[in-house]
């Protein structure tokens, strides 16, 4: 006999990993690994933004379900769940490339984004907004469509 579950299984889930950030990492892991051979007394000053950058940062991951959106970077540590009950409004938008990656304060509210300039933007209820930096755009707004 199955035991019902209080989890619902997400019905769009995407992993956004970008290139310039493994590059990134590849850098960072391969100087960490040259001043350690070196016995060098700075090489914990490279690994250490190495370790916490992967743990982090290593990818957006969007689940979107019934009841709410959750996205989470790297491993889940910095996460954010919205319901989707607050959500008045959603739409396909472009952001400006110095808006950056990350996740960061726009002239569009607050913005979670791995790479690329698409993005899908919600309008809660009382008029703010937030943006999810996406690589699949219109997947994710069908996900938002349906209920």
């Amino acid at each position: 006999m199955r035991k019902s579950s209080n989890i619902e299984l997400a019905n769009y889930r995407h992993r956004q990993s970008p290139i310039w950030f493994l590059l990134m990492l590849i850098v960072f892991w391969s100087l960490a690994l040259i001043l350690m051979r070196l016995k060098s007394a700075v090489s914990p000053a490279f690994f250490l933004p190495a370790v916490i950058l992967t743990t982090l940062f290593w990818g957006l991951t969007v689940e979107v379900n019934r009841t709410e959106i959750r996205l989470y970077f790297g491993l889940g540590l910095i996460g954010r769940t919205i319901c989707r009950q607050r959500i008045a409004q959603v739409a396909q938008v472009r952001n400006r490339w110095w808006y950056g990656w990350g996740i960061r304060l726009t002239p569009h509210g607050w913005m979670w984004s791995m790479g690329g300039l698409d993005a899908v933007e919600l309008t809660y209820q009382n008029n703010k907004r937030f943006r999810i930096g996406t690589d699949q755009p219109q997947a994710l707004l069908k996900a938002l469509a349906d209920n």
